[in-house]
């Protein structure tokens, strides 16, 4: 991999900074603490503790889970009794948000990070069996740098045309684009026919190209990388690339094709690299993909 340029002191500093911040153990010592307090003062069980808490604000758990069960529900037809895949589960934060909605349906949520999947199989998947959750110990530098399986070789572990819809929430802007290809494949293989993949990417064009050059963007993505197979994307840290991936759009576009989506993505632009957007568009990219029927 070549960068365009070596890293600032301050973007080591930043590297360093974030694995600690990440650490699960620095997690558990320094919010053991105020987690017990809120757990001696009745914290409701399907809110996770802090220490868990390692992706946007606390208060935001409840309103992001909304926002893509409305994504899934309102937007895409997702009924009640729907089969939807959570790819990249998290904390459950749609998972969550999604238990009224799926009474006669199922859930299926996958993720790298054990200690998240620990969590909702213990609060979540004791209050309500149709929701389950496993571990996908899947090879990422940022959030389980010693995984057995590399993206671009994962197979998710469900049977061809399982689900009516999944959700992909904040993984690509994680992954290299040989690990994008892949789960693109797999999704439209799990997925039944007219089925529904919703999904979030830091997506570049030209136009963000030459944004990411100037003042505009939310964060830097001035690193130009290559995949294992020579593919190029860019990144924020040459160190840890999956902390933040933005990948080219036909890229995309490609991929998606390949993977047998129908062709013409519907895709929403973010905020997220300074370009002109409405007011209520989201902040990373929304891209729908569907299967044809």
């Amino acid at each position: 991999m070549t960068a365009i340029k070596k890293q600032t002191f301050r973007e080591r500093s930043r590297s360093v900074l974030k694995s600690i911040w990440y650490s699960p153990r620095f997690r558990a010592v320094a919010f053991a603490p105020v987690d017990a307090l809120e757990r001696a003062r009745g914290r409701d069980p399907l809110l996770p503790p802090r220490r868990l808490q390692y992706v946007g604000r606390r208060e935001d758990f409840a309103p992001v889970g909304a926002y893509w069960r409305d994504r899934l529900v309102r937007d895409n037809g997702v009924g009640p009794d729907a089969d939807v895949l959570d790819i990249g589960c998290g904390i459950g934060r749609a998972a969550v948000a999604l238990i009224p909605q799926l009474p006669a349906g199922t859930y299926e949520g996958f993720d790298v990070v054990p200690q998240f999947v620990a969590w909702c199989s213990r609060e979540i998947t004791s209050r309500h069996p149709n929701f389950r959750f496993r571990v996908a110990d899947v090879r990422n530098r940022q959030y389980n740098r010693h995984g057995d399986v590399a993206p671009s070789e994962y197979e998710f572990p469900f049977a061809d045309g399982s689900f009516d819809a999944a959700l992909a929430a904040s993984v690509f802007t994680h992954m290299e684009p040989d690990g994008v290809r892949r789960y693109l494949g797999e999704s439209a293989r799990v997925l039944r026919p007219g089925g529904v993949l919703v999904s979030t990417f830091f997506l570049v064009d030209d136009e963000v190209e030459g944004r990411l050059r100037g003042p505009g963007p939310a964060f830097a993505l001035d690193h130009r990388l290559t995949d294992a197979a020579g593919e190029a994307y860019l990144a924020a840290d040459p160190r840890v690339p999956e902390f933040c991936v933005g990948i080219f759009e036909p890229q995309l576009i490609a991929a998606a094709a390949e993977a047998g989506f129908e062709p013409g993505p519907a895709i929403e632009r973010g905020w997220w690299s300074g370009r002109e957007v409405p007011g209520d568009a989201p902040y990373q990219d929304v891209v729908t993909l569907r299967k044809p029927v």
